[in-house]
C-alpha cells in the first residue's frame, strides 16, 4: 500500500485545444508526430512536430492506438472495425465485430480486445486472422500491452484477472485483489503495471507473478496507464490527477485542476514530457 499525499501542483508546458471533439487516446510515433483520438467526432488526428495536423475521419466512438514504424492501429469501438493507416497516409477499414477497444502491436500484427465478445483478435495487415474467447466469461477484455519477453498482457476487467499469452499461444491468468477492475495496463523492464478504476489503485505485477497494491483515494478512478523503466504514470480520471510510481514503490500525484478535466489518455514524447488527453477538450505537455 502506498502512503497518502497530498497533490502537487502541476503547470502545462504546452496546451492543444480541441474543443468538443473530445481527445481520449495519445500516442507518439518514431518520427516524432502525435496521433490523438477525438471521439466525438470519429476522428484520427496525427500531428507533426512542426504542428501540421492531417485528420482521418474513423468512424464512431474512436477508443486506443498502437503506433509502429509501419502502420498507425486504432480500435473504432462504435463501427466495430479497426482503422490501419500505413506509412504512406493509406488509410483501410478492418471489420472486427465485437466492441473492438485496447489494441497492442504484436509483431507486425494487432491483438485487438473484443469487449461485447469477450474475445481477444489479431489482425494482419491483410485483415482478421484469428480470434480466441478469454477463458473466462463475462470478463470484459479492456485494455492491452506487449511484453519485452514476447508476450501480451490483457486487462480483463469484469473478473479482476490479468491474462497473460505467452509467445508460443499458451495462457496465464494473474488474480488481482478482491473487487478489482483492471482497466489500463502497460509494460516495461520487469514490471507490468495497471489501473484498477473500481477500487483506486495501481497494481504492479513482477516477473514472479507477486502482485503490488498500490492504493490511491476509493474516488481516483485510475484509467490510462504508461510505464518505463523507471516506473509508470496514471491518469485519475475521478480525482482530476496525473499519478507517478517509480520502480521503488515512491508515488506522487499532480493536481491537473486548470488545465483540463476527465484525463484519459497518456504518451510520453521523446523529450520525456507526459501528454495527457483530457475528454473536455484539451491536449496538454505536463510540466512537473
Amino acid at each position: 500500500m502506498a502512503d497518502m499525499t497530498e497533490p502537487l501542483a502541476a503547470h502545462s508546458a504546452a496546451v492543444l485545444d480541441y474543443g468538443a471533439a473530445g481527445p481520449y487516446a495519445v500516442a507518439f510515433g518514431s518520427s516524432g508526430e502525435m496521433w490523438i483520438t477525438l471521439v466525438n467526432t470519429g476522428e484520427l488526428v496525427r500531428r507533426s512536430p512542426d504542428g501540421r495536423e492531417h485528420r482521418f475521419t474513423i468512424g464512431e466512438r474512436p477508443g486506443q492506438l498502437a503506433v509502429t514504424s509501419e502502420a498507425t492501429w486504432c480500435a473504432v469501438t462504435g463501427a466495430d472495425r479497426i482503422a490501419l493507416i500505413a506509412s504512406d497516409d493509406r488509410l483501410n477499414f478492418i471489420d472486427v465485430p465485437g466492441g473492438p477497444y485496447g489494441i497492442a502491436a504484436v509483431g507486425s500484427d494487432a491483438l485487438v480486445t473484443l469487449m461485447q465478445e469477450n474475445k481477444l483478435a489479431v489482425v494482419s495487415r491483410d485483415g482478421l486472422r484469428s480470434e480466441v474467447a478469454v477463458p473466462l466469461e463475462g470478463a470484459y477484455p479492456a485494455m492491452a500491452t506487449a511484453h519485452r519477453d514476447g508476450s501480451v498482457w490483457v486487462s480483463l476487467n469484469q473478473r479482476g484477472v490479468l491474462e497473460r499469452w505467452d509467445a508460443a499461444g499458451g495462457t496465464e491468468l494473474i488474480t488481482l485483489p478482491d473487487g478489482a477492475a483492471p482497466v489500463g495496463i502497460a509494460a516495461a523492464g520487469e514490471y507490468v503495471w495497471s489501473a484498477d478504476i473500481a477500487r483506486g489503485s495501481i497494481l504492479r505485477v513482477d516477473g514472479d507473478r507477486h502482485v503490488r497494491d498500490f492504493v490511491l483515494a476509493p474516488d481516483s478512478r485510475p484509467h490510462a496507464v504508461i510505464a518505463d523503466d523507471t516506473g509508470c504514470w496514471f491518469t485519475e480520471w475521478g480525482a482530476n490527477r496525473l499519478g507517478r510510481i517509480t520502480t521503488e514503490g515512491d508515488l506522487a500525484e499532480f493536481d491537473l485542476s486548470g488545465i483540463g478535466e476527465e484525463p484519459h489518455g497518456l504518451a510520453l514524447d521523446g523529450d520525456g514530457v507526459v501528454w495527457v488527453a483530457f475528454e473536455s477538450g484539451v491536449v496538454a505537455g505536463i510540466g512537473l
